[in-house]
């Protein structure tokens, strides 16, 4: 499997809507659905069901100055078996000047024996914001799953110009790697990290609350800090709730502290 898909999203009428794309399957997208006093709602739909090993995805969104969107998956990413080497997917965000992306996607999960590597590449323009958040499980969890993948590679990269302002990456081998010493991940079975990419300064309280709110989700433990792109928090746990729950209560927080409604 080879699926691509860009999107250009711009401005029309006050609106944010979709300029020019192409998709190759697996890949396609449903329309934009304007959301009264909300965001535009954009959804990328992968048809397969699946990740095998050897697939490549390539993914790219650009908006255009002021443009302004939430970005969903239509179901999580689940990695199977790899039996000829690791799947891959490519993930490249550039905002425009003033462009503002929401991207919560669902959880991925790598089944036993699954080998993947997946990269955000995020580029930002002067006063663009964009919120991400990652959620991956220890494997299919219902079945006793339990770190039996061979190999996950996660790379999240932003930049600004020439300068790149963060490159987060995590390289799991469960075989190679003591994941459940206490040191690592102990009893978690599930892990998610916040992200607020920005260019401008971020108000320390803000940081403060983000942390207040991803130290305490439930059966969890997590925080956050600053980063030279803004904001990076993490919370690792037991459940698929916990750890949505307080991403999600995260990005409330930053959608009260720093946005309200559409393009403008």
């Amino acid at each position: 499997m080879d699926g691509a898909l860009r999107v250009r999203v711009a401005v029309h009428d006050g609106e944010s809507r979709v300029a020019e794309s192409y998709a190759r399957a697996p890949y396609h997208y449903l329309p934009i659905i304007q959301r009264d006093r909300d965001l535009a709602l954009l959804t990328i739909v992968n048809s397969s069901g699946g990740i095998l090993g050897g697939d490549i995805l390539d993914a790219r969104i650009d908006l255009d100055a002021q443009a302004a969107v939430v970005l969903r998956q239509q179901a999580a990413t689940k990695v199977y078996r790899s039996a000829c080497g690791p799947a891959r997917s490519v993930c490249h965000f550039v905002l425009g000047e003033g462009a503002w992306l929401d991207y919560f996607p669902d959880e991925i999960i790598p089944f036993a024996g699954s080998e993947y590597v997946q990269t955000t590449r995020v580029e930002l323009a002067r006063h663009a914001i964009m919120l991400f958040g990652e959620i991956v499980t220890a494997g299919r969890l219902a079945r006793g799953e339990r770190f039996a993948f061979k190999r996950l590679t996660l790379d999240v990269q932003c930049a600004a110009g020439d300068a790149q302002l963060l490159r987060d990456r995590a390289d799991l081998e469960p075989a190679c790697q003591q994941l459940e010493n206490p040191a690592m991940l102990g009893d978690a079975t599930l892990w998610g990290t916040f992200y607020l990419f920005t260019t401008a300064p971020v108000d320390g309280a803000l940081v403060e609350d983000i942390d207040e709110i991803l130290r305490a989700p439930g059966d969890g433990v997590g925080g956050a800090s600053t980063a030279p792109s803004g904001i990076v928090g993490r919370v690792v746990g037991t459940s698929l709730e916990t750890v949505r729950d307080g991403l999600q209560l995260a990005r409330s927080r930053v959608l009260e502290r720093l946005r309200v409604g559409g393009p403008g």
